[in-house]
């Protein structure tokens, strides 16, 4: 009995009313299940870190890096994978006219920026902080951030400021010209040929090379185009090495080639931003001058005849020089060349010793006789790329006086008696054009970006282009053939009178002294038109004289010139008929076989002349250029669709 008791007692283990074998089995059992419990939320947790929110990308998705773009941020599960994939959207840029309904991504809408609210929305930008637009110049605070935001975020933000902005700084340059029309902001937008693009592509962050942030997309040909817009200019063009650099209007872009992913850009914003009169003119003719290339007025404009919008009856003919190639020195030389400048003074520009610039360099006055005007109707942007290796400063001249200074020579000329039909219809012209022009030259309240100066100057170049394209001014027949000939025979006159003008003032730059440079005083702070009335005095002096007469060189122009302190009006006067005959050996290609001193055609050849220099100074009134913008040779990129990022 007293052993039965002691049995029951050792199995019953501390009152349990277990044995020993099952309350161990019991406790194995919690603390397995405790064990199974713990073991389920690490591996929830993990699951949810690792591949539910991590999710190759979900954190890089988010609204602080993409902005409003990350509400189309969405999560596939793959079951095969028992994983999530990150499928997001990011923008692709593209420039183009805001009407074409073509782009880079097949079936995608195309909202292209104006500036909107509705813009936008439907771009998904945030509006741009206002205590970023109003930044000081020079901010005295340290400004602290973390490079959390893709930067293509703010280049958005920053495309829809220079939109809204510069339709603010229009509206009211519009509203201080009285009687000038008022332009309807949706119809103007519409037609216009130069606006910045965006489509939406969809992507699979599984297939993202390195990317530590969603990037947008575009080309480097857009790339160029949009830095233009916003005001930023090239310091740095290195494709050998894939290195690239801008700065301007307070923005740094670069670019670089990094492995596995290709050209990668970066926007850094460090200064305060304006688009005002320094906006460029929002038409397609800019592109090419982003490259060096600028299209002459014999061209015919490819985006009006493909869009339908060439309303005017043209002669399509090719053009002897339909483009102007000026983005590198031997592009220059060869550009010159192409005009028919002996090679021996086209060679002069390839030496970077050598003197260019009279009160600006000489490249522009080809590029004001022979460029296309480039403005949009309605508009006060006169800003363009500058498309030549030489930098362009108009603190050391006044446009408006050089305009005023061939008003006054050429209204002397006008006097002169003997000139016909044909000649007195283009002498009309400019005279006619001078004198709308004429008060707003003299009235020193009219801004250089005045809607009413600018229209009038856009109609005085319309009607100049025409007296230089026209192939029926002198009776020629209506005939295709005879018409084709006949404006190839214009432009030939146009180019060889181009030609004679710039090697008039090479030569005279090569000299030592030069009368144009170094007997003119174009330094200094003088502030009275002496630099202006000089450099007027030597085209018609010199320059005027040069397209009309033989002459055996250049240089002996400018010798036998010296003796005369000034000279006569058109080719009917005395005066100039008195001066004694120059053999000439360098015009043989014209020579008519008779003995005059004259060059053939020369009556045509003066008045040619003078429509040019005017054109020129009217295109360069009407346009203008930023001072730190230089051409770095980049004439291979011109519409390059090779793929670049933005991150």
């Amino acid at each position: 009995m007293s052993n039965s008791s002691s049995s029951d007692s050792s199995d019953n283990v501390g009152n349990t009313g277990m044995d020993s074998a099952t309350l161990a089995g019991v406790i194995s059992t919690v603390i397995t299940f405790a064990a199974l419990i713990v073991s389920s939320i690490q591996l929830l947790y993990q699951y949810y870190t690792n591949v539910s929110l991590n999710a190759l990308g979900a954190r890089n998705c988010n609204e602080r890096v993409m902005g409003p773009w990350a509400r189309a941020t969405r999560r596939r599960f793959r079951w095969l994978e028992l994983r999530f994939e990150i499928i997001f959207e990011s923008p692709v840029l593209f420039v183009a006219p805001a009407f074409n309904k073509r782009g880079p991504v097949v079936g995608q809408p195309i909202w292209y920026i104006d500036g909107s609210e509705q813009s936008h929305q439907v771009t998904r930008t945030a509006p741009i902080d206002s205590r970023d637009a109003a930044m000081s110049p020079r901010t005295t605070g340290v400004r602290q951030s973390v490079n959390v935001e893709a930067t293509w975020v703010m280049l958005l933000q920053n495309l829809q400021f220079m939109e809204s902005e510069s339709k603010t700084w229009h509206d009211r340059v519009s509203r201080n010209n009285i009687g000038v029309p008022r332009v309807d902001p949706d119809a103007y937008f519409a037609g216009r040929t130069l606006a910045v693009g965006v489509q939406a592509q969809t992507l699979s962050w599984d297939f993202v090379p390195n990317f530590k942030k969603p990037f947008a997309t575009s080309n480097i040909s857009h790339i160029v185009e949009i830095a233009a817009m916003l005001g930023i200019h090239w310091t740095m063009w290195d494709p050998a090495a894939d290195r690239y650099r801008a700065e301007g209007n307070g923005f740094v872009l670069l670019g670089s080639f990094v492995a596995d992913q290709g050209i990668v850009f970066q926007l850094i914003k460090h200064d305060r931003t304006t688009f005002g009169e320094n906006r460029l003119i929002p038409s397609n003719d800019i592109k090419r001058l982003c490259f060096g290339f600028a299209p002459t007025l014999y061209k015919p404009d490819e985006m009006a005849i493909a869009y339908g919008k060439e309303t005017d009856k043209v002669l399509y003919t090719d053009p002897i020089l339909p483009l102007l190639r000026l983005g590198s020195r031997q592009e220059i030389m060869e550009t010159l060349t192409d005009i028919g400048l002996p090679i021996h003074i086209s060679e002069y520009f390839l030496s970077e010793d050598a003197r260019v610039s009279h009160l600006f360099p000489v490249v522009f006055d080809v590029l004001g006789m022979l460029g296309r005007s480039i403005s949009v109707e309605g508009c006060s942007y006169r800003m363009l790329p500058n498309p030549t290796v030489f930098r362009y400063d108009r603190r050391r001249f006044q446009t408006q006086r050089l305009l005023l200074e061939f008003k006054a020579r050429f209204d002397s000329m006008v006097r002169e008696p003997g000139l016909d039909k044909w000649a007195w219809e283009a002498i009309g012209a400019i005279q006619s054009s001078l004198q709308r022009l004429y008060p707003y030259l003299q009235d020193p309240s009219v801004d250089d970006y005045s809607p009413v100066l600018l229209d009038t100057l856009r109609s005085i170049v319309e009607t100049l282009d025409f007296h230089l394209k026209d192939p029926v001014s002198e009776g020629i027949l209506s005939e295709t053939a005879v018409l084709e000939a006949e404006h190839n025979h214009v432009e030939t006159t146009v180019l060889n009178v181009v030609r004679d003008h710039m090697a008039c003032i090479v030569a005279d730059l090569r000299r030592r002294p030069s009368r144009l440079v170094d007997k003119v005083p174009l330094g200094g702070r003088n502030d009275d038109g002496a630099r202006e009335r000089g450099y007027v005095r030597f085209l018609f002096d010199r320059c005027r004289y040069a397209t009309v007469h033989r002459f055996r060189s250049f240089d002996a122009l400018h010798e036998s010139l010296d003796h005369y302190v000034t000279l006569p009006g058109w080719l009917t006067s005395p005066e100039m008929s008195s001066m004694g005959r120059i053999d000439s050996d360098d015009d043989e290609d014209e020579d008519d076989g008779s003995d005059s001193w004259w060059k053939p055609h020369a009556r045509r050849r003066e008045i040619t002349w003078c429509l040019l220099v005017f054109r020129m100074l009217c295109w360069l009134q009407l346009h203008d250029f930023h001072r730190d913008d230089v051409m770095i040779p980049r004439n291979a990129t011109f519409g390059s669709r090779m793929p670049v990022y933005i991150i």
